[in-house]
């Protein structure tokens, strides 16, 4: 190999990884960020004007009814319960034994006071009967009056027998209730031999020195009260299915608002604290589909239009679920949540769409009043529909895929029925309807609607590949009859390309399509090359190196010219403008060098423009190409000969680092070459050469067993 060989061979222009893998990111950032703003806005805000929150003390506007069996904790039961085993235990009390004993005493100061007071002359009268209210302001003006009009005698009797009432009374425990009656019997107390003035100053002083001695101690009494609301158990309540909830012209309880909240059928007013939950799980989720994203889907990254299909039907169908579900039970049952993974995986990758199934039953638990039964629903109905919508190449398997789902509903809605022992026949017919009406408008949206999406994000569909492949698309039609050389090779490597791919797992259908276009850009000038040149002429011979190689190369801008022109979908275009990626026209460069010498010849002009192949499919149809050619072109077709050709073909790609920015492995490539190898055989197998019809006359008839061709 010369050195000019080796310069062709490791030649690599520079790559800019550290451009994509940055832009790939905030693509994942913007995507995930997307996700987590939508999914706050669908589930915090009201998004049907007009419809306002139950809230308690409404009158209700009509009758509702259960559609289906359901528990939940009460809290208003629970909290009357508690309120009831509270106000059932006995309040906690503190007995002072000493209490009414320092009460005696006080009464005693009182009276020597009021003793005192009385034997001051030095003072007028009306001077005295302040300083007795002063002592103690609780005594009547009645009392105060005879305090001090009494005589000598008459005082002390006062003094002994209230003194002697309070002395019997000392040792009694008395509680703040019972004070009235404690009272009523001391005063009873009183000698009947006082005068009725007596008995009244004596019944006001032992009423103001009686007072209770055992009182409630409110911390331990809390504390009691507390451990018994503890005990008392979350309130379950239980809805039958059918029961009313609550009847128009009802004032709605805290227990209506529980009831319909817990079966999905009521509103919440916006509160910071639900807002704030709903943001942490809508947070939570995005950065799960982000991280699965980055992890498993590297190649969607770089698809920024295939990402925002995927947000938009999280979103789009989150919002619809908000819109047309709360308030609408039957709806619940009937809404075709399918729709997103269907398209998705009939657009994108299967495995995406049952993983956006998984979220998409996350996000709408809320929607749901976060019931399991919902979300299961939602979860079996779009991996149904994401795994019976991965290969749709007929209309009527649109219908066929709705049916799966249709099954997946009715599945669900049997398994928790059996689960509630909810064995309503007309309940159970009801939502069966509504899981073949869910399917039913899985399917017809989704067969309504994919082309559309397809088109406005740029997706090839199925159904439009299947189409394309036709011998009767007018492309084809131009290449079987103005290039038949270049269509018999396109056809070639198909089947080359097409075998690879199912056995390494890519769409083995696109790959077909891209072969056949791939050389759509021969058209413009068929004779330019080699496998439509029938007349021995070679227009090369008269043409320098450079207009040889610009010819070339431009079968893959103009290529790419007639595929918009005639409206081909970019993934099928993608195969036009990378199947020779960068490589050099390696023999005109050569020519060129050798006529004019390497400082004379700029190797960009021989260069193919690129972009080298982005995905396994086309980096397949580059291989393809060049096997087929280099076979074609060779004069021994031996087993070992073609192995060493793919071979060969396969490292000169490797080492050009023409394979770098797509992710075809090792592993892959070793499929590669032996499915490659094995197709070839079939293609290039050796015949039998029959003698000529005036050698068999002249030779003996042989048994017809032993003359058939094996």
């Amino acid at each position: 190999m010369t050195d000019t060989e080796t310069k062709i061979i490791n030649f690599r222009p520079p790559r800019r990884l550290m451009d994509a893998s940055w832009r790939r990111l905030w693509l994942l950032v913007l995507f995930s960020v997307g996700v987590f703003v939508s999914s706050v806005i669908a589930l915090n805000w009201q998004l049907i004007p007009g419809r306002q929150p139950l809230t308690i003390g409404d009158t209700a506007i009509e009758t509702i009814k259960a559609p289906r069996r359901g528990t939940f904790v009460s809290q208003s039961r629970t909290r009357a319960a508690r309120d009831a085993a509270a106000a059932q235990v006995s309040s906690s009390y503190d007995y002072d034994s000493n209490l009414l004993r320092q009460l005696r005493g006080r009464a005693a100061d009182l009276l020597r006071s009021v003793s005192a007071i009385r034997a001051d002359t030095f003072i007028t009268l009306e001077q005295r009967r302040q300083q007795v209210v002063r002592l103690e302001p609780g005594l009547s003006q009645a009392s105060v009056n005879a305090a001090l009009d009494l005589s000598d005698p008459e005082w002390l009797a006062v003094n002994a027998e209230a003194l002697r009432i309070l002395d019997e009374n000392v040792r009694e425990r008395i509680r703040a209730e019972d004070l009235a009656e404690r009272r009523t019997t001391a005063i009873g107390q009183i000698s009947p031999s006082l005068s009725p003035a007596q008995q009244a100053l004596v019944a006001d002083i032992v009423s103001l020195y009686i007072r209770p001695n055992v009182l409630v101690n409110p911390t331990e009494t809390e504390r009691v009260r507390k451990e018994a609301r503890d005990r008392v158990p979350p309130v379950q309540v239980t809805v039958e299915r059918g029961d009313v909830i609550m009847r128009q012209g009802d004032v709605i309880t805290a227990e209506d608002v529980e009831k319909l909240e817990a079966l999905g059928l009521g509103t919440r007013a916006f509160d910071i604290q639900t807002a704030a939950g709903v943001m942490l799980f809508a947070a939570l989720v995005a950065v799960l589909i982000g991280a699965y994203l980055y992890t498993f889907h590297q190649s969607l990254l770089a698809q920024p239009r295939s990402l925002l299909l995927v947000g938009v039907l999280l979103a789009g169908t989150l919002v619809a679920m908000k819109l047309a579900i709360p308030g609408r039970p039957w709806v619940a049952y009937a809404f075709p949540a399918a729709i997103a993974s269907m398209l998705i995986s009939n657009l994108i990758s299967t495995r995406l769409a049952v993983i956006v199934g998984v979220f998409l039953a996350l996000l709408s638990a809320p929607v749901y009043a976060y019931s399991f039964e919902m979300a299961a629903l939602v979860l079996l109905q779009c991996f149904a529909g994401a795994l019976a919508a991965r290969r749709i190449e007929r209309l009527n398997a649109f219908f066929l895929a709705g049916f799966q789902v249709a099954l997946a509903s009715l599945a669900v809605v049997l398994t928790f029925r059996l689960i509630n022992q909810d064995y309503d026949v007309l309940g159970m017919a009801n939502l069966g309807l509504a899981a073949m009406v869910n399917g039913l408008l899985s399917s017809i949206v989704t067969m309504g609607t994919f082309s559309i999406v397809g088109s406005l994000f740029g997706l090839t569909t199925m159904l439009q590949l299947l189409e394309l492949a036709h011998p009767s698309q007018p492309l084809l039609r131009r290449l079987l009859t103005e290039t038949p050389g270049t269509y018999h090779h396109s056809i070639i490597v198909g089947n080359l390309a097409e075998r690879a791919a199912e056995q390494i797992g890519i769409d083995s259908l696109l790959v077909r399509v891209g072969s056949y276009y791939h050389d759509i850009g021969k058209l413009h000038r068929p004779y330019y090359f080699a496998e439509n040149q029938f007349d021995g002429d070679n227009i090369h011979d008269r043409l320098r190196p450079d207009a040889s190689a610009a010819a070339l190369i431009e079968h893959v801008t103009g290529g790419i010219d007639l595929a918009r022109q005639y409206g081909l979908p970019a993934a099928v275009q993608a195969f036009i403008g990378e199947h020779h990626g960068t490589r050099l026209a390696s023999f005109f460069y050569r020519k060129a060098v050798k006529q004019a010498g390497t400082d004379h010849v700029d190797e960009a002009t021989f260069r193919y423009p690129g972009p080298r192949p982005q995905t396994k499919g086309t980096a397949l149809v580059m291989l393809a190409d060049t096997v087929e050619a280099s076979v074609r072109a060779a004069s021994n077709r031996t087993t070992q000969s073609l192995e060493l050709l793919v071979e060969r073909a396969i490292n000169e790609r490797l080492l050009e680092g023409e394979l770098d920015d797509c992710d075809l492995t090792l592993r892959d490539l070793d499929i590669v070459k032996r499915s490659f190898i094995k197709q070839l055989q079939g293609v290039y197998h050796p015949r039998i050469e029959y003698p000529a019809p005036e050698q068999l006359e002249a030779t003996p008839l042989l048994p017809i067993a032993a003359a058939e061709p094996s």
